[in-house]
């Protein structure tokens, strides 16, 4: 019975040192892969944005709207999934001052955060991202200004052109609802309620880390 003991022990101690090799092997060469393969943190897109209200709205039916801008990062978490944060601003000039009010002109800016999956092929990016965040128009007038707020959702695709392991180029649609909060009559509601775009953002985009040179 000892003897039985003192075998099954022995074999338990052989079984635990050749494990502890393996798996001292094992993270080795896991660390060696992950020097040599790099690690991708992330990217940032730097971009003009070109939005168009469609549908029935105020800002579709009052106002003529101008270029703006997009800021984004986009950090990388598990595999190729990416959460970040999403900047965007643009202005428009108020051609209906019967319907929107005593003002000449807004500047929207957009904060928020998006999630997503980016997917490489050779030197191409391609992306699914949604996003949400806070809408401010920031309307002005002669002698007055005040400011309107929504919820903005979006939904933007992304296709992107590396030149080198860290530098490309994106163009990015984007579908968007802005759920206003803006007290008006009934009758009003309909066109103040929300508003629907659609967007086009082109620019720079700028790669993070190490990994994307062996992509």
């Amino acid at each position: 019975m000892f003897l039985n003991i003192k075998t099954l022990l022995c074999a338990l101690f052989i079984s635990t040192i050749t494990f502890a090799q393996q798996t001292e092997t094992n993270l080795e060469t896991e660390s060696q892969a992950q020097k040599q393969t790099g690690h991708k943190i992330g990217n940032i897109l730097i971009g003009a944005y070109f939005p168009i209200a469609f549908g029935n709205n105020f800002v579709n039916e009052g106002m003529d709207l101008k270029g703006g801008g997009k800021i984004v990062l986009k950090v990388n978490t598990y595999k190729t999934f990416f959460v970040g944060p999403y900047f965007s601003f643009f202005n428009g000039k108020v051609t209906d001052s019967d319907l929107l009010g005593n003002y000449d002109n807004t500047a929207n800016i957009l904060m928020g955060g998006v999630v997503g999956y980016d997917y490489n092929i050779e030197n191409f990016d391609i992306s699914l991202a949604a996003g949400i965040g806070y809408s401010v128009y920031a309307n002005r007038g002669l002698g007055d200004s005040f400011k309107d707020t929504a919820t903005a959702v979006w939904l933007s695709p992304e296709l992107s052109y590396r030149f080198n392991p860290y530098l490309g180029v994106f163009v990015a649609p984007e579908l968007r609802r802005d759920f206003m909060n803006i007290d008006v009559p009934k009758e009003l509601e309909d066109s103040f309620k929300g508003v629907n775009y659609f967007t086009i953002s082109f620019g720079l985009r700028i790669n993070l880390g190490t990994g994307y040179k062996n992509q």
